[in-house]
C-alpha cells in the first residue's frame, strides 16, 4: 500500500511540474478584432516570442522587472497584444507580444522600463531564447500551441505558413 502511494504521488508531481499556465492574449484596444489592427488580409505582423528558464532563488527580482514591463506595454507605440506563460511549479516564463512592425519592437527593447528590467533582473536569467514570426494579420490571435511550436529550436522557419 506504502509502494502504491507513493507511486501516485511521483506521477501526479511528474503531471503537476509539467503545468503552465497563460494569460489571455490582451489587445491594445481592448478587444481584437480584425478591422481595429488592419482590413488588408495579407498585412503582416511581428510576433515576438521569449522563453527564459529564471534562477528560483531570484525568481521575486525577475517578478518584479517582469511586471513592471507588463504595466508599459498597453502604452507602446505599435504594440496589438501580448500574452505570458509560465510553468506553476517551474523556472519556465514565455512572452509573446505581437507588433505592428520590427521598429515599433525595437523602440520598446530600448524602452526605460525595458532596459531597467533587464539591467535589473539579468542575474536572474539562467538563459534565454528569443523567436520572431511574420505573420498575417487575418491569423491572429495565435494559440500558446502554435507559439511554443513555432519557438522550438527544432523550428527553423521564421515565417509562419498561413492555413
Amino acid at each position: 500500500m506504502k509502494r502504491l502511494f507513493i507511486h501516485c504521488w511521483v506521477v501526479i508531481l511528474a503531471l503537476i511540474t509539467g503545468c503552465s499556465v497563460s494569460t489571455p492574449f490582451k489587445w491594445v484596444n481592448g478587444e481584437l478584432q480584425k478591422k481595429t489592427i488592419g482590413a488588408i488580409e495579407n498585412d503582416q505582423v511581428l510576433v515576438a516570442i521569449t522563453h527564459a528558464n529564471i534562477d528560483p532563488d531570484k525568481r521575486d527580482l525577475f517578478n518584479a522587472g517582469a511586471y513592471r514591463v507588463l504595466d508599459s506595454l498597453p502604452s507602446q507605440p505599435g504594440l496589438l497584444g501580448y500574452s505570458v506563460r509560465r510553468q506553476l511549479f517551474g523556472d519556465e516564463v514565455w512572452t509573446a507580444t505581437v507588433w505592428l512592425d520590427e521598429e515599433s519592437m525595437l523602440r520598446f527593447v530600448q524602452s526605460p522600463a525595458h532596459v531597467q528590467a533587464v539591467r535589473e533582473s539579468r542575474s536572474a536569467v539562467r538563459n534565454i531564447q528569443y523567436t520572431r514570426l511574420l505573420i498575417k494579420r487575418s491569423d491572429l490571435p495565435l494559440s500558446w500551441d502554435v507559439l511554443l511550436k513555432s519557438s522550438d529550436p527544432q523550428h527553423k522557419e521564421t515565417k509562419l505558413d498561413s492555413k
